[in-house]
């Protein structure tokens, strides 16, 4: 409660605090007052939201419960607001009664509190926000590390095939910039001859809801350049579900394909010196390095060619046989164009010892060749013709026991059906996968571990091997495990043939990727997260491109807009910003992209489309690329329109009388001393008027408070209604009023002002069906003629009054030194 005391001390009570709790509790802020450091006031707010009860903090020391991280920080704005500075809103952290640590956002703004100066503080609880922010980070993060680190490239685009989004990789794919990528159409960076392959493509996804996976084709680079890519595509659907575009995976294969080009001009090299013979051919460097097996190796020794290439061909040559190899290959080595014949023993993949026979030449500079080519044939059969058949039997067994082996330790499940789709025969790792043993698996249909939609499709592929008698490869396929799990399984399926060549079955290969399936999912479940964060937070955020248009905003941006996005999408920031602001705000865009830092809540007016004007606060982060160059800014924001609104409002109740809406003493002592110093840098002068009511007392015998109030606010509006736009009228409490004339040439003007202000008074006031005449006595001081202090100022101005008071009342007084000393002498 504050009160002021009229000349004849009579109070009058405002209850600002009731007004400002009103205020402030409806919007959740906490007040407080601080005196010499301590607490004497709380809001009701205040104790709540810390949880201590008024008499744990009142008398307690201001920082007591400041954590003490933030202590020094609180300091400074509680000093800067003592020596009457302006004070900005600013964060720390608060320990609550119960331990908790809550973020505060704080304002505190310098009062007279019962005749001393005080700080009025001002705080919101902003813990929530702080944990959405540090979650909205980390989230972001995940986000960005997950796409931006993978190999392949990320991309999505609308439905007439136009970019929204590209990763890093997609853009060095393409050779473009990102800001030139997107908005870009499919048709700018696809050969003509594949538009509609494209097209089709794009249409089959939108008219399944379904992905398709793995298609190759040519993509052509911003420099000309046509490179191998190879994509996957699925449907990019709103959360209502509804398809709005398409995101897709893309890898460059470009290499893969000169490879391969590569290889067939090696396979083709060799066709004619291989592919008729049944003899295996080795080609060795000098130092018996492989490098080049015919395939019919395999058949032999077990290895494919690849498994060989760049081994020494020594290290398969059996232990007791290896230092003659060693030492005629030496030999050999020495000798051009010439065929040495040689046998020895190799031991095979499996383990077993072969017996070979062959020729060895030497063609190390044949440059058609440039190596030393070897033919072998197998001759171990031959050689053991004249074993017993108990013996050969032995030994046949003994293969198939380590082919078993084989098959059963691999990881990789292998199966056959018939051609009704039978199982005949599995391995140990297919058992393990689909929770059956092998005998509950002999003889069960494939149908039995599969949905409907799942064995349908399963029997489109036996049926397309069936007919092309050509094996496919790396299908997915899902399948249910005998305790009711359901699996994800690659597989690759080949035709079984008899003898004769008639089809009997079909053989196949399994690689559970089931792990890989759910990280796939993970993945677009995190992706999912953020956009849906992004999107569904209150706070904004947008992304804009060097040139300042905006390339992303998320729904709250839209909320708050009203316009779509893709209105949004390519508009310029210089559309949302006032002319005079907009400079201001390309200074920070400059700043952020020269310093690569951000630049946190700075203060930003939007210009919504019907040019109303909302308050944010923003902050800009720079967008790098993998090269660490700045492509454009990230940005948050929040609208504080209500937090300003009520920022005004409380500045107004601490500037303003709120009985007659006139400035207050606080307002004025702020507008004096601006005046003072431009009239002495501009050599004027202004006058200082102290104004007090004739006789008001009467008035509030007589007639009540209420009248009185009334008469003070009529005062009030006659007197500025006299004045020029630039005077300041002030009320300082009860009957006495303050005017200050600024920039005046003579002293003359403010005489002429006060003698218009006593004719306004010759009109009587209607207060409440009460007809009321009042007089007004004025004192007047003239800056720097009376006094350059402004204290000593409104004391000579006040002295001035006085006299008049002295004199009769009802006129005006200039201050004189001689007449005023002698008065002053009088009424001491």
């Amino acid at each position: 409660m504050s009160s002021f005391k009229t000349k004849n001390n009579y109070p009058t009570q405002i209850n600002l605090f009731e007004l400002s709790e009103t205020i402030t509790a409806n919007i959740g802020v906490g007040v407080y007052i601080v005196q010499q450091g301590k607490f004497v006031y709380t809001s009701p707010i205040y104790r709540k939201l810390t949880g201590y009860t008024e008499h744990e903090l009142i008398g307690v020391n201001s920082l007591e419960y400041v954590h003490p991280e933030d202590k020094d920080k609180v300091r400074q704005q509680a000093i800067k607001c003592l020596k009457g500075e302006s004070s900005d809103s600013y964060e720390y952290r608060y320990i609550k009664k119960n331990g908790e640590i809550m973020w505060i956002l704080e304002m505190i703004t310098s009062i007279v509190y019962h005749g001393k100066r005080a700080a009025l503080g001002s705080f919101m609880d902003i813990t929530a926000r702080k944990h959405m922010e540090e979650a909205l980070r980390q989230s972001e993060e995940r986000y960005r590390t997950v796409i931006e680190d993978i190999e392949e490239g990320y991309y999505e685009v609308d439905l007439q095939g136009n970019f929204t989004f590209a990763s890093d990789s997609i853009c060095a794919t393409l050779g473009y910039p990102r800001e030139e990528l997107i908005g870009m159409s499919y048709k700018n960076y696809v050969p003509n001859e594949q538009f509609d392959y494209v097209y089709n493509i794009f249409k089959k996804v939108y008219e399944t809801g379904k992905p398709i996976k793995s298609y190759s084709l040519i993509n052509i680079r911003k420099n000309g350049e046509r490179i191998h890519v190879e994509d996957s595509v699925a449907p990019l659907s709103d959360k209502n579900g509804k398809i709005i575009g398409f995101k897709g995976i893309t890898h460059d294969i470009t290499q893969r394909k000169i490879m391969e080009e590569i290889l067939q001009k090696s396979e083709d090299y060799f066709r004619e010196i291989t592919e008729n013979s049944s003899d295996v051919i080795i080609i060795t460097e000098s130092n018996g390095n492989i490098k080049y097996c015919s395939r019919s190796v395999e058949r032999c020794l077990g290895y494919k060619p690849e498994e060989l290439t760049g081994k020494n061909a020594f290290n398969f040559i059996y232990a007791d046989d290896l230092p003659r190899a060693a030492n005629d290959y030496s030999k050999a080595i020495q000798t051009k164009d010439t065929a040495i014949p040689n046998e020895f023993r190799v031991v095979h993949k499996d383990g077993s010892v072969r017996l070979f026979e062959g020729l060895g030449k030497n063609l190390l500079d044949n440059p058609s060749v440039a190596g030393f080519i070897m033919n072998i044939r197998d001759v171990t059969e031959r050689k053991h013709l004249e074993i017993q058949k108990e013996a050969a039997q032995k030994s046949l067994r003994e293969s198939e026991e380590k082919y078993r082996t084989i098959l059963e330790k691999m990881e990789e499940g292998l199966f056959e059906l018939d051609l009704k789709g039978n199982i005949t025969f599995v391995n140990d790792a297919e058992c393990r996968k689909l929770g059956y043993s092998r005998e509950e698996l002999t003889g069960m249909n494939y149908r039995q571990f599969q949905d409907e939609n799942t064995a349908k499709k399963t029997r489109q592929i036996f049926s397309e091997v069936y007919k092309k008698e050509e094996p496919i490869q790396l299908l997915d396929v899902e399948i249910i495990r005998k305790n009711g799990s359901k699996a994800f399984n690659e597989i690759s399926v080949s035709l079984l043939k008899d003898k004769q060549g008639k089809a009997t079955g079909f053989r196949g290969i399994s690689r559970d990727v089931t792990v890989r399936r759910q990280m796939e999912e993970m993945i677009r479940q995190s992706e999912e997260k953020y956009r849906t964060i992004i999107n569904e937070v209150d706070e904004w955020y947008f992304e804009i491109d060097l040139a300042g248009n905006v390339i992303f905003v998320n729904d709250a941006i839209v909320r708050s807009v009203g316009y779509p996005p893709e209105r949004l999408i390519g508009l310029n920031y210089k559309s949302f910003t006032s002319e005079e602001r907009s400079g201001e705000v390309f200074k920070i865009f400059r700043q952020v992209y020269e310093t690569r830092e951000p630049i946190k809540n700075f203060p930003y007016e939007f210009v919504l489309p019907d040019g109303k004007i909302t308050f944010f606060e923003l902050s800009v982060f720079p967008k790098l690329d993998d090269q660490g160059k700045v492509v454009g800014f990230r940005g948050v924001g929040h609208d504080v329109t209500e937090r300003k609104r009520t920022e005004e409002q409380l500045n107004y109740i601490a500037t303003h009388d709120l009985l007659t809406g006139l400035p207050n003493r606080m307002l004025l002592m702020d507008r004096l001393k601006m005046a003072t110093a431009q009239a002495k840098r501009n050599a004027q002068k202004l006058a200082l008027m102290m104004l007090d009511l004739d006789n008001f007392k009467n008035v509030n015998d007589s007639l009540g408070h209420m009248v009185g109030d009334k008469l003070l606010k009529e005062i009030s509006l006659r007197l500025t209604g006299r004045l020029r736009q630039n005077d300041t009228i002030c009320r300082l409490g009860g009957d006495e009023f303050i005017i200050l004339l600024p920039a005046i040439e003579r002293v003359e003007d403010a005489v002429e002002v006060a003698k218009i202000i006593l004719e306004s008074f010759e009109q009587s006031f209607i207060c409440n069906d009460h007809l009321i005449n009042s007089s007004i006595s004025i004192g007047i001081a003239i800056y720097p003629d009376d006094a350059q202090d402004i204290d000593v100022l409104m004391k000579n101005a006040d002295m001035a009054m006085y006299y008049v008071k002295a004199h009769g009342r009802n006129g005006y007084h200039l201050f004189s030194y001689t007449n005023n000393k002698q008065f002053s002498q009088t009424i001491q």
